[in-house]
């Protein structure tokens, strides 16, 4: 069953609406009609069975049947901060991330990243392509939380976004901890994994990291490019976790 987005504030005790786009593709494309089934997801955790109603003035009332909380969602809270690069490599990490389960995006600016966001035009741009990325991933993949997507943050001030996780694991090929020596516990209340842009950290940075709690792993001999590294690390995290079992 595909489903469909909407805002917390469209639903009530038994009923929901639809607007814009969303009821545009039911009725228009995918062209279901009053009786037939659909999902809807909140973007805060809970997926709705629903049944078409009416659709009236571009928007469709929906009767709510049954819903379930956390639908999709794993059961650890995964923070990825990742260095940016140039182009759209960024949105294939949240692609990617919002499928194996990440929860929380940081784009991570490093001392050796080629991208510069001093425009703030440019960055609100950015910013909500990210979320749209993130939005569709989502559906597609059946989850029931958007993932939050926090403006882009530099280095040294990351470890006040992640003062509250309880690992910390930080991936560069410099590491002296393998992936596997770790002990991760499925339902950790929170992991932030750091990977860096196609350019990798400073020893300044990995420091830095250091004197934060990071632990600092290596892949062993896989070097991966920037937008491959945040990916497989996400899936392998997430398969120590049992989150795929």
């Amino acid at each position: 069953m595909a489903l469909f987005y909407t805002k917390p504030e469209n639903i009530e005790t038994d009923s929901l609406i639809l607007g814009g786009t969303e009821a545009h593709h039911i009725s228009k494309v995918m062209r279901l009609k009053k009786g037939d089934a659909l999902g809807v997801v909140d973007g805060v955790g809970n997926c709705y069975r629903c049944e078409i109603e009416k659709s009236s003035g571009g928007k469709l009332l929906c009767s709510i049947i049954s819903r379930a909380r956390n639908f999709g969602e794993p059961s650890s809270f995964v923070t990825l901060a990742s260095g940016l690069s140039v182009g759209a490599k960024f949105d294939e990490i949240i692609q990617k991330g919002v499928e194996l389960g990440v929860s929380r995006f940081i784009p991570l600016l490093t001392e050796k990243s080629k991208l510069k966001l001093d425009d703030s035009k440019r960055l609100n741009r950015r910013q909500a392509r990210w979320n749209q990325v993130a939005m569709a991933a989502m559906k597609q993949c059946e989850r029931s939380l958007l993932p939050e997507i926090v403006e882009p943050v530099k280095f040294d001030k990351l470890f006040e976004q992640i003062n509250n996780s309880n690992q910390i694991l930080l991936f560069d090929p410099r590491g002296n901890k393998n992936l596997y020596e770790l002990k991760l516990i499925k339902g950790d209340s929170d992991i932030t994994l750091i990977v860096g842009p196609e350019s990798g950290f400073s020893r300044g940075e990995l420091e830095l990291a250091g004197e934060n709690g990071s632990e600092i792993i290596s892949l062993g001999k896989r070097i991966l490019r920037a937008e491959n590294a945040a990916p497989v690390i996400s899936a392998l995290v997430m398969q120590l976790l049992g989150e795929f079992r």
